[in-house]
This record gives structure tokens, C-alpha cells and sequence, in this order.
């Protein structure tokens, strides 16, 4: 049985407003539910994960505390706040500030919303209830739902711990509080887990994989990966001799590691491949660089990327493990043991920090490349491995602390010698993070 991290133990099951659960079923995304004279408009998801308290850019939300990543089992909720309409059908007056049937309700409490649902999955025969703040903060980072500005919406109904969210902004709203402007979405499980390789990745897992070794070039909508055999080998993983005057403790000891056949991309994943995928941006990136690595990415967020792309494209992407990376980053069969990826001179393969620098990254294959022909693995943005950071020999103490390795832009040389290792917690995002794929 599976393992829930963090405060979900039935995923969408714990939206916790009681409403209309118990003896009503599940919701069946096919089907038009109609009450009297409304339509309910009810967008569906199968779930994922969802770092709670962030904003779209990993930012912090005002209020919130950055929780563990939390899984949402699959969920329909409403594409836009419960109606006065609606309201008034089922409860049969409106208590709106400003009455308008087409606008939603306002001016209800937790305790109204909780006789609302009732009464709603009594007419409907599905257990509809508020979302919680996971589900709701899913469906906003999956463009579900588009909370408007002027709005706060309740997400919770558990008497004192109910809350009222905006896109950047959280706070409690007591149990029998009513207020202008303060309205609420009705959601329901579809009965349908959450995909077991996202529990996984969140137990410390790995995705699955395929065993491919060619050059090629996968195309993606406009978007197109170019990823790059890497033939397997034995070689010295850590601090080498001419990294032994600069490594840290974490690079040793030297460890022989034996990596199999496989492929990485030729350059980091940049803002135009990002947004072919993901349809948006995360924040401080742009249009009118898409040859920019893309940046402000959290781990988590380069998984969901790399979920979203292996159903886009029916190829089993992945991040890099940390040996692999490494592996690659000397050159592979063909390293000649440079300091830097592709060279001993770190001004001709990393974009780092210099006296003259602007410490943001470039774009991608801007200098040479190393031995296998791959950029940047020195330097421009520091790059996601798949692995929990860990002591060369030990089990990770936290898999919630993941690898990065190359170094960046914003980095000293130092950082972006190919030996050198750095630990972050996997939610966190900053301007020089972002990765690289595997297969």
C-alpha cells in the first residue's frame, strides 16, 4: 500500500468540506449535470503532484508555509465560482452583495456552503465538496482554473483552519465569516488514482526507463530535443587529480562506477522547448529569448515536465542520473580529464561569473562544446539530477535534497569544474536553475 507524504492520506478524498460525501458516488467527467435551469461546467484532471504553498514560479505565497509535495488523486472542479444562479436553485434565495444571477455567490459562510453541498449532491446523487488547498492550488499551476483578481476563494471548510486564496495570498477564514468578493468553487473525485510513477518519484522512486543509445532527434510539437548517444563505460567518479587542489569533501572519495549505454541532450532544456511542452512560462522567463535555458524550475517542476513530455512524445524522458551526468560532462569514452566540461580554459566552455558579467544565463551552446558534443554542462544554469544528495557510499539522510551539478552563470569557477557537487531541497527555484534530459 503507498505511501502519502506529507498531510494527504486519501488525496482528494481529504477535500475536507463534508458536503455532500458519504452516500453520494463519484463524479463521471462525461456526463452533463444540470440543476434546473444550470449547467455545471466541470473541468477534469487525473491528479499529480503539487508543491503547496508556492506560487506558479516556486515563489512563496503570502501567508502560507511551503509544505512537502503532496499528491491529488483525480478531481473535476467547477470551471469557474458557484453562481448566484446556481445558488438560488439550490438554496432557493441569494444572499449576494450585489445580486446578479450570473455573477457567483458571496456573502456565504463555511456552515452555508457546507448545507449548499448537501443539498447539491443530494440533487446531483455525486458527493461534491469544496476543494482543498492542494486540489485547488493543482488545478491553478495546471491552468484548470483562472482565480480573477478581485476575488478571494474559499478552499477549506474544517472550522477554524478554513482559508480564503488568491493566486498569491492566503488566509484563515473563520468558520461563520461572510464577505463581499469572498466566493467558492464546488469540486468531486473521479475515482481515479493518481499514476503510480508520480507516487513513486515523491517515495524517492524513479521513473521507468528505456534502454536507447542512438543519436537523434525527437520532435515535439514546435519544439525539438536533440539528444545525444552516450556509449557506457567504466570511470572515476569525483575529485580526479586535477580537481584534488579545488574539490570539496563531498567530491571524494574517487569511486570507480560502471554507467550503462544511454542519451542526454545536447543542451539544456531551453524557454522555447519549455513552453512548446508546458504551454506557459515559470517567471523570469521569456518569449523573446527562447534560446535561454529555462530558469526558476524546482525539481519537482522539472519532473512534471518530464511527465508531461513522455506522454507528448511516447519516449521515456527523464532527468540525468548524477553519475551519468557526471560520466557525461568528462566526455564519456573519449574524456581527456579537462577540469571544465570540454576544456581546462573555463571562459571557453562556461558561461559563469566573471569582473564584467551579468551573471544571467545565455543562450544555450553559446561556447564549445566537450568531447561528446554536449554544452553548457559547465556553467549558463545549474542542472537537476534525478538523485537524493547523498555521500559518495551513503544512503540520502533527505530525499527531499536533490543534486545539482555544472554550475552557472551566477557561479565562480570553481563551481563549474565537472567534479564539483551542490545539494538543494527539491522545491526550491532560483534564476540559474534548470536541467537537461535523459533517456
Amino acid at each position: 500500500m503507498r505511501k502519502i507524504i506529507a498531510i494527504l492520506t486519501a488525496a482528494l478524498t481529504l477535500l475536507s468540506c463534508q458536503g455532500g460525501e458519504g452516500e453520494y458516488g463519484t463524479v463521471d467527467p462525461a456526463r452533463e449535470y444540470r440543476v434546473g435551469a444550470c449547467v455545471l461546467d466541470l473541468r477534469e484532471s487525473q491528479g499529480g503532484m503539487v508543491t503547496s504553498g508556492t506560487y506558479h514560479d516556486g515563489r512563496k505565497i503570502e501567508g502560507a508555509d511551503v509544505r512537502s509535495q503532496e499528491l491529488v488523486d483525480g478531481y473535476v472542479i467547477s470551471a469557474s465560482p458557484v453562481s448566484q444562479a446556481l445558488w438560488t436553485e439550490v438554496m432557493g434565495r441569494n444572499p449576494s452583495s450585489t445580486v446578479n444571477p450570473s455573477l457567483p455567490v458571496d456573502m456565504v459562510s463555511c456552515r452555508d456552503i457546507e448545507r449548499f453541498l448537501t443539498r447539491l449532491s443530494k440533487l446531483t446523487g455525486v458527493g461534491f465538496i469544496l476543494p482543498d488547498e492542494a486540489v485547488w492550488e493543482h488545478a491553478v499551476l495546471n491552468g484548470l482554473i483562472s482565480p480573477d483578481r478581485g476575488q478571494r476563494e474559499i478552499c477549506t471548510c474544517e472550522g477554524a483552519m478554513n482559508v480564503v486564496r488568491t493566486r498569491t495570498t492566503r488566509q484563515d477564514f473563520p468558520e461563520y465569516a461572510k464577505a463581499g468578493a469572498t466566493v467558492f468553487r464546488i469540486a468531486a473525485p473521479t475515482g481515479k488514482v493518481c499514476p503510480e510513477e508520480i507516487a513513486n518519484l515523491l517515495e524517492g522512486g524513479a521513473l521507468s526507463t528505456e534502454r536507447s543509445c542512438v543519436d537523434e532527434k525527437i520532435s515535439v510539437g514546435d519544439a525539438v530535443f536533440d539528444m545525444v548517444a552516450v556509449k557506457g563505460g567504466e570511470f572515476w567518479m569525483g575529485a580526479t587529480d586535477i580537481q584534488k587542489q579545488y574539490a570539496e569533501d563531498d567530491e571524494r572519495p574517487l569511486t570507480r562506477t560502471m554507467i550503462e549505454d544511454f542519451e542526454i541532450s545536447r543542451t539544456e532544456v531551453t524557454v522555447a522547448q519549455w513552453l512548446a511542452v508546458m504551454g506557459s512560462l515559470p517567471y523570469g522567463n521569456y518569449t523573446e529569448y527562447p534560446n535561454k535555458p529555462v530558469v526558476n524550475v524546482s525539481w519537482y517542476a522539472a519532473q512534471e515536465f518530464v511527465l508531461r513530455l513522455r506522454d507528448l512524445s511516447g519516449r521515456k524522458f527523464r532527468l540525468p542520473y548524477e553519475s551519468e551526468w557526471e560520466y557525461a560532462a568528462k566526455g564519456g569514452r573519449r574524456s581527456l580529464d579537462y577540469r571544465y566540461s570540454g576544456s581546462n580554459q573555463v571562459v571557453a566552455v562556461a558561461v559563469h561569473q566573471t569582473g564584467g558579467s551579468d551573471l544571467k544565463v545565455h543562450d544555450v551552446a553559446s561556447l564549445s562544446p566537450n568531447e561528446l558534443g554536449l554544452y553548457d554542462m559547465s556553467g549558463n544554469a545549474w542542472e537537476w539530477c534525478q538523485d537524493s544528495y547523498s555521500l559518495y557510499g551513503y544512503w540520502p539522510e533527505d530525499i527531499g535534497i536533490k543534486v545539482l551539478r555544472g554550475g552557472s552563470a551566477a557561479s565562480t569557477w570553481e563551481a563549474c569544474r565537472v567534479s564539483n557537487r551542490s545539494a538543494m531541497p527539491a522545491v526550491n527555484v532560483k534564476s540559474s536553475f534548470g536541467f537537461r534530459l535523459a533517456i
